[in-house]
């Protein structure tokens, strides 16, 4: 019996390391490997759009002593931060009403806001650059109130792509914020009631510190997200108000410059994870507290 129950749990052991090699396998030869190759392309020369075997470190000089550039990176985070404050200030009253409802249309409620998941983010981004655009619906509406006389150019601006990678970028803070109001005990808010706080102070002592890790979580996915979007600062924003990743896209796909393509994509990644580092140790240290 003790040979049976030891092979069984030795084969349970290996179907488990076999469901994890399999993927691992996978993220390693089509991720991990093409990643490292492209990133290693920012230590090497490149002669006539052509990679050489001469290390250097002027592409990341080039990078970050350029004002276009230096501008560019700057604001791929002040997007990453606006967007992320954004979404987790928005999502969260949007998330208190669907978790704490008794309507019987509850189960819709959700799934109208989680509806615009069920376009891809290039749609949903053009229905922004209809709406913004100079000819587009404000514009027709505020020249039809006589509230302007000239047209407005909204779009391209960075104002444009935190607007439309916030609406993008909701339904993610909503489904965390739901996930983190849902293990909350809505009795601790009666409690504090009955003791005689109001609203405001049942919601800034009772609720606020429990559903921050919510909250963080929500700025950190949006923020990390937001970052290393492509399309919708490529629609909304264009060449005057480019981010790092239309920068890489530039670099590799048109000036065919794989050394400065990878040192931005370095600088991003690198940046980026000393960011999410700092906020999971301090936001992490303030939640306990």
């Amino acid at each position: 019996m003790w040979r049976i129950d030891s092979q069984r749990s030795g084969a349970a052991i290996a179907v488990s390391w076999y469901l994890v090699a399999v993927p691992a396998l996978f993220l390693l030869i089509f991720f991990v490997v093409p990643n490292a190759l492209l990133l290693s392309a920012s230590v090497f020369k490149s002669e006539h759009q052509v990679l050489t075997s001469q290390l250097t470190a002027e592409n990341f000089v080039l990078v970050l002593s350029k004002p276009h550039y230096l501008r560019a990176i700057a604001r791929t985070f002040v997007v990453g931060a606006s967007v992320g404050l954004l979404v987790a200030l928005i999502s969260l009253p949007i998330s208190y009403f669907l978790v704490r409802t008794t309507s019987r249309f509850k189960g819709l409620l959700i799934a109208i806001s989680l509806a615009p998941l069920l376009a891809s983010v290039v749609v949903r981004t053009y229905g922004w650059y209809v709406i913004l655009d100079r000819f587009g619906f404000v514009n027709d509406v505020l020249v039809g109130l006589e509230m302007i006389q000239d047209r407005i150019a909204f779009i391209p601006s960075t104002g444009g792509i935190v607007l439309g990678l916030t609406h993008a970028l909701l339904p993610y803070g909503i489904l965390t914020n739901i996930a983190a109001l849902s293990s909350i005990n809505p009795n601790l808010e009666t409690a504090s009631k009955s003791l005689g706080a109001n609203r405001i102070q049942t919601f800034v002592h009772v609720l606020l510190p429990l559903v921050m890790p919510g909250l963080i979580a929500s700025f950190l996915l949006a923020f990390s997200i937001s970052i290393s979007a492509y399309a919708t600062p490529a629609i909304l924003g264009g060449y005057a108000s480019q981010t790092i990743a239309t920068l890489i896209y530039t670099f590799i796909m048109q000036v065919l410059d794989w050394s400065l393509g990878a040192a931005l994509g370095t600088v991003l990644i690198g940046s980026t994870l000393v960011i999410l580092v700092l906020s999971f140790r301090f936001g992490g240290r303030k939640v306990r507290l």
